[in-house]
């Protein structure tokens, strides 16, 4: 009897709760004022006007190097001294971590965007 009575409280309690909340739904719909508006309301403490984009730092468009354009410019860095062969190997990944490390990039040994525009740089040496 009473899983019965707590069965029916249960019941009544979500159904309650349903009809509550499409009500609040129904008003905040009519009321529509704007995102910005709306949230100073609920809140006090923002204006629309205040939000600015997040300031990055800008790169100059990555460059997309093929393994010899790799060798290449690591080779006229003074990074590397092997043969220009389009292999990058245990050599070729070395000279770029050390390349990475004397530019201030992340030692990853991975030619990544900010990797290759510096890269990029020596190619034309």
């Amino acid at each position: 009897m009473l899983m019965r009575l707590m069965g029916i409280a249960l019941f009544a309690l979500i159904i309650s709760g349903c009809a509550t909340g499409s009500k609040k739904q129904t008003t905040q719909q009519s009321d529509y004022q704007g995102p910005s508006q709306t949230y100073q309301q609920n809140t006090s403490s923002w204006d629309y006007e205040d939000v600015q984009p997040a300031k990055s730092t800008t790169y100059s468009a990555p460059v997309n190097l093929s393994a010899r354009q790799i060798q290449k410019a690591l080779k006229s860095a003074g990074f590397y001294q092997g043969s220009v062969d389009g292999k990058l190997g245990l050599k070729t990944k070395e000279a770029i971590i050390k390349f990475q490390k004397a530019n201030g990039l992340k030692a990853d040994g991975i030619v990544g965007k900010r990797t290759s525009v510096e890269l990029n740089k020596y190619l034309s040496q």
